[in-house]
């Protein structure tokens, strides 16, 4: 593995990772704690993280993981190593298919239809107890499979 593959898998890793972490950070903290308030507040909570969450600072991160991942697993089958190469493609779909397509195709349209509703409505209400257990669900499999994409990117340095 030449030093430019080293460093894009790296930084793939470390990308994926990271956003793993938030993802699962998030699950297992901040959607119990909003399940522990009452629904008007949680949903008026939810709102303004979604809406807070568009920033540089995080879809740099985001993106810029998406962007890379894609560029990693295209140069892993075009310059296929038996030893590692498969590894990089399994962690770039990784994150390509439960970090960035899970998000933009299950939790980028609920956040934007929990983000039609007022807070506080019965509508709202219904809304968020389907919302805290679906999302949440789906929140782990983003966030797990992120840290394993990062782990399948670092076997595939530690195997070339």
């Amino acid at each position: 593995m030449d030093g430019t593959l080293f460093a894009l898998t790296l930084a793939t890793a470390l990308g994926s990772i990271a956003m793993g972490g938030v993802f699962y950070g998030f699950s297992v903290l901040v959607m119990p704690g909003l399940a522990q308030v009452p629904a008007k507040d949680a949903t008026g909570v939810m709102q303004s993280i979604n809406r807070s969450a568009i920033t540089f600072r995080f879809l740099s991160v985001f993106m810029g993981t998406t962007v890379a991942s894609l560029g990693l697993g295209i140069w892993a089958l075009v310059d296929w190593h038996g030893d590692y190469s498969g590894f990089l493609v399994a962690g770039a779909a990784t994150y390509l298919v439960a970090g960035f397509m899970l998000t933009a195709g299950y939790h980028v349209p609920r956040n934007e239809a929990l983000d039609k509703v007022t807070a506080g409505t019965p509508e709202a209400d219904r809304m968020w107890a389907a919302y805290l257990v679906d999302w949440t669900r789906m929140n782990h499999v983003r966030g797990l499979a992120g840290i394993v994409a990062g782990g399948l990117l670092i076997a595939g340095i530690a195997a070339g």
